[in-house]
């Protein structure tokens, strides 16, 4: 396990065009919904102090007044908000096969986008397929909890009911780590092989349930490897004053160099599970 790790890390590495690629495509989502609500914003508040107000302190005040005497252009915002958001969803179905491509292979930036959008049908629907396993699974759990919850009502114990939360909560976690380890393994596989959804997904639900045992840790590896990361990163914003302009100047650098953080973490999940897949190939 510790082998697919550092092997993956050093693949990622190599592939720092994808990896790029990935962050500028998630930048510019972030600049573009940060742009649109900066100018409505200033349409809203006419240009107001609660405008600069919002830059370096999220005042509920504010948010209540926008809440109360802006809520129709508030709802038009979100609306946009969603729409813009489902299309940065499909265009990151179509990254994340450039990502997977180049893990695969080493053809060169022009060939990852080109066999990125050849797989777009096949991964667009494994997309589908997790998020179908997600709200069921979730769904049946939340059913279960609730229903556990009426059926020991009248417990003497004020534990049970938290008990219940906690247990739903883990379950719900472990639930959707196994999913997005299965996501990432029908990916590859589809990759690799050429197998449609269906044959893609159903292979990589058989090989981290059953057949590789080390394909979930490996997962989990890499969240607690984020989980420290993340620590890290809020322990120094937590320092960094963003009440003057070269405070938010660096404040606003350090967000983005963690989302390049999370954007190599992505890749080297990929190489990670590629790297198993080929480690089960040659045993």
């Amino acid at each position: 396990m510790g082998r697919s790790y550092a092997s993956g890390f050093a693949v990622a590495l190599r592939r720092w065009p994808a990896v790029l690629v990935l962050f500028l495509a998630n930048l510019l989502a972030g600049l573009t919904f940060t742009a649109a609500s900066w100018l409505w914003l200033n349409a809203a508040l006419d240009r107001s102090l609660a405008t600069r107000t919002l830059l370096t302190d999220l005042d509920m005040n504010v948010f209540v007044d926008l809440f109360v005497h802006h809520g129709e252009s508030f709802r038009t915002l979100c609306h946009g908000a969603a729409g813009a958001g489902a299309l940065f969803i499909l265009l990151g179905v179509w990254l994340n096969a450039v990502a997977i491509v180049a893990i695969c292979g080493d053809a060169g930036l022009r060939n990852w986008l080109h066999r990125g959008l050849d797989l777009y049908p096949t991964y667009l629907g494994l997309w589908l397929a997790t998020a179908a396993f997600n709200a069921i699974g979730l769904g049946a759990l939340f059913v279960a909890a609730r229903a556990l919850t009426h059926w020991t009502a009248q417990s003497t114990s004020e534990m049970t009911v938290y008990g219940i939360g906690g247990i739903g909560a883990a379950l719900a976690a472990t639930l959707l780590i196994f999913s997005a380890t299965v996501h990432d393994h029908a990916r590859i596989h589809s990759a690799a092989t050429g197998a449609g959804t269906a044959r893609a997904y159903a292979w990589a639900f058989g090989f981290a349930g059953r057949r590789e045992k080390r394909a979930v840790p490996l997962t989990l590896l890499l969240v607690a490897t984020g989980s420290v990361v993340w620590v890290a990163y809020q322990t120094v914003g937590m320092v960094i004053p963003t009440g003057s302009g070269p405070g938010l100047t660096v404040s606003l650098l350090w967000g983005q160099a963690l989302l390049l953080w999370r954007m190599l973490l992505r890749v080297w999940a990929f190489a990670v599970a590629a790297d198993l897949q080929n480690v089960d190939k040659t045993a």
